[in-house]
C-alpha cells in the first residue's frame, strides 16, 4: 500500500481482452459501464458482455507475496436481449443477505443478475432507453427521518421508483435460479394487473412519474429521487411525497414533488381510470365508422396500451438557453446536490430550499461525487476488516465533494458547504471516479422509534467513499483528502 496525493492505491485485475479493449484507453469508450460495491467488487460491461466480481489487492500489504484475487466471471448477455437492444446503465443492488447486479437497456428494460451471472428478472417499464440507475438508502448514522429505500430508473421523460421491499422476490428468484441451466427469461411488458389491482406474481411493483408532462418540453439527461418532501397544503399529511431532481438540455435544474400514491388526487383518479376507458370507446367508434377497408392492417387505428403514471408537479426550474445540465450527484442523506453544466460550471444546490449555494468555474466535462472522509486522515479508512470501522462515528467525518476535471487532469476535493480545497490530485488522461453502491438496510419492518434506538445502540456510521480507477494501470485509488501526502506505509 502506498499513500500519495491524498489517495490509497490498490491493484485491480481487469481482463481488458474480454472488453474488446486493445489499448490502455479502454475507459474512454462511451458505451462502457462500471459499477462498484463496498465488498470490493467491480462490474464492467460493454458490447453485451459483463465482467463481474473484479477484485483488487493491496499493494505491498501484509509482508510477503500479494494474494491474487479470484478470477473474474465473464457473462455474455446477448441471449437476454433483443437483437438491437444494448446495455445503457448498470448498478449493484446490495441487500443484507444477497447482492444482485441491475442493468438497464436501450429498450427501457431492467435486468437483475445474480453474482453467478444467472438472470433473475427482466421487466420492461418504459419504451425509452434507461439513462441511469440509482440506489438510494439513508446510510447508518445519518440524522434523518427518511427510512425509505429504493432503486430509481431514470428515463429521458420519466422516472420509475422500485421499493426495496422486493428483496423477498429477489431472494426467491435466487433460490429458484441458482444452479439451474438455461436463461429462463422472465419478461413482462407494462400493463395488465392481477386480482384486486395487485401486481401479477413475479413482477416488480413500481411507481412511474412523467416529468415531461409536469414540465412540457423537459428532457432529462440525469436525475434522482433524493428523499421525502412535505405534501402540499390541501393534501393529506399521511401520504408520502418525494423530491425528484432532473438536469438536461432544456433546464439546468428542475425540482419536482412526486406522489407516492398514484390515486392521491381526483385528477389522478380521472387520468388513471376514466382516460383509458375513453380512449377505448373512441377507438371502437372509429372502427365502426371507418370508411376504408377494414381488412387492411395499415388503415386500422393503432391500439395503444396506456401507461399509468403517478402525479408529479414542478416545484421550480432553473432555465438558461445557453447552460445545459449534464450530470447530477446527490450527497448522502439527500441534503445537497451537485450539477455539472455545459459551460464548465459546477453548481452546489441545497435540495430542501432548491437554491444554488455555491458555484465553481472552469471544470468542463466535470464528473462530481460526494464523499465522507475521516478528519484524522487514518489509512484504515480503506481497510474493510480493520477494527477501526467498528467504532467510527459520524462526528469523525466531513462531507466533501470530489470534482474530476478531465481536461485539466486533476481531481479536486472541497469541503462542504463553504470549506476550502482539501486536495488537488493529479490523474492520468484515462480515468474515472467510482462510488460503491450504498448497502440497503434490513430495517424495513421497523418503525422510526426502533430505528432510532438501533442507531443509538450501535452508533455506527458507514461513510460514502470515492475511488479513482486508472485505465492505464488498472489500479484503483481511494480518495482520503485529510491524509498526509507522500508517506510510505510499508
Amino acid at each position: 500500500m502506498w499513500r500519495e496525493n491524498n489517495t490509497i492505491t490498490f491493484v485491480c485485475y481487469i481482463p481488458t481482452d474480454e472488453l474488446s479493449a486493445v489499448n490502455s484507453r479502454w475507459l474512454d469508450d462511451v458505451a462502457l459501464l462500471v459499477a462498484m460495491t463496498h465488498q470490493q467488487q467491480i462490474a464492467v460491461a460493454v458490447n453485451r458482455t459483463i465482467v463481474m466480481r473484479l477484485s483488487w489487492a493491496v499493494i505491498g500489504g501484509g509482508g510477503g507475496a500479494d494474494q491474487s484475487p479470484p478470477p473474474p466471471m465473464v457473462r455474455k448477455v446477448g441471449s437476454c436481449l433483443e437483437p438491437d437492444e444494448q446495455l445503457t446503465a448498470m448498478e449493484w443492488v446490495v441487500f443484507e443477505a444477497a447482492t444482485v447486479l441491475a442493468v438497464g437497456t436501450s429498450f427501457g428494460a431492467l435486468l437483475l443478475f445474480s453474482q453467478k451471472g444467472n438472470l433473475l428478472i427482466k421487466q420492461y417499464f418504459h419504451s425509452d432507453p434507461v439513462l441511469r440507475l440509482r440506489v438510494r438508502s439513508e446510510p447508518l448514522g445519518h440524522m434523518s427521518n427518511d427510512t425509505s429505500e429504493d432503486l430509481c430508473i431514470i428515463y429521458p421523460k420519466a422516472i420509475a421508483r422500485i421499493e426495496t421491499r422486493v428483496k423477498l422476490l429477489v431472494h426467491r428468484k435466487l433460490r429458484e435460479r441458482e444452479g439451474m441451466e438455461g436463461e429462463g427469461l422472465l419478461g413482462w411488458r407494462v400493463g395488465g394487473e392481477g386480482l384486486d389491482g395487485e401486481p401479477p406474481p413475479n413482477r416488480l411493483p413500481f411507481l412511474m412519474w412523467n416529468v415531461n408532462k409536469a414540465a412540457p418540453g423537459l428532457v432529462c439527461a440525469d436525475g434522482a429521487v433524493v428523499g421525502l418532501m412535505p405534501p402540499p397544503l390541501l393534501e393529506q399529511q399521511s401520504r408520502r411525497h418525494y423530491a425528484a431532481l432532473t438536469v438536461g438540455p432544456d433546464s439546468t435544474l428542475a425540482a419536482f414533488r412526486v406522489s407516492g400514491d398514484k390515486n392521491s388526487s381526483l385528477v389522478g383518479v380521472i387520468m388513471d381510470n376514466l382516460m383509458p376507458a375513453t380512449v377505448t370507446r373512441i377507438a371502437s367508434l372509429t372502427k365502426r365508422f371507418w370508411q376504408r377497408d377494414e381488412n387492411s392492417e395499415s388503415n386500422r387505428p393503432t391500439e395503444v396500451s396506456p401507461q399509468a403514471f403517478s402525479r408529479a408537479s414542478l416545484v421550480t426550474c432553473l432555465k438558461d438557453p445557453v447552460r445545459k445540465g449534464e450530470r447530477l450527484a446527490v450527497a448522502p442523506g439527500g441534503s445537497l446536490a451537485a450539477v455539472a453544466d455545459s459551460l464548465g460550471r459546477v453548481l452546489l444546490v441545497d435540495v430542501h430550499a432548491v437554491v444554488v449555494v455555491r458555484i465553481w468555474k472552469g471544470y468542463r466535462d466535470a464528473h462530481c461525487l460526494f464523499l465522507e472522509a475521516p478528519v484524522d486522515g487514518s489509512a484504515s479508512y480503506g481497510d474493510l476488516n480493520h477494527p477501526y470501522l467498528l467504532s467510527q462515528k459520524r462526528q469523525e467525518f466531513r462531507l466533501c465533494l470530489a470534482i474530476h476535471a478531465p481536461r485539466r487532469g486533476v481531481v479536486e476535493v472541497w469541503q462542504m458547504r463553504h470549506g476550502a480545497r482539501l486536495a488537488n490530485i493529479r490523474v492520468p488522461e484515462s480515468c474515472c471516479l467510482l462510488q460503491p453502491s450504498c448497502k440497503l438496510r434490513d430495517f424495513l419492518d421497523l418503525d422510526s422509534q426502533n430505528l432510532d434506538h438501533e442507531y443509538e445502540e450501535h452508533e455506527m456510521f458507514e461513510p460514502a467513499k470515492v475511488y479513482i480507477l486508472q485505465g492505464y494501470s488498472g489500479n484503483i485509488s481511494l480518495i482520503n483528502p485529510f491524509m498526509p501526502v507522500k508517506k510510505k506505509l510499508f
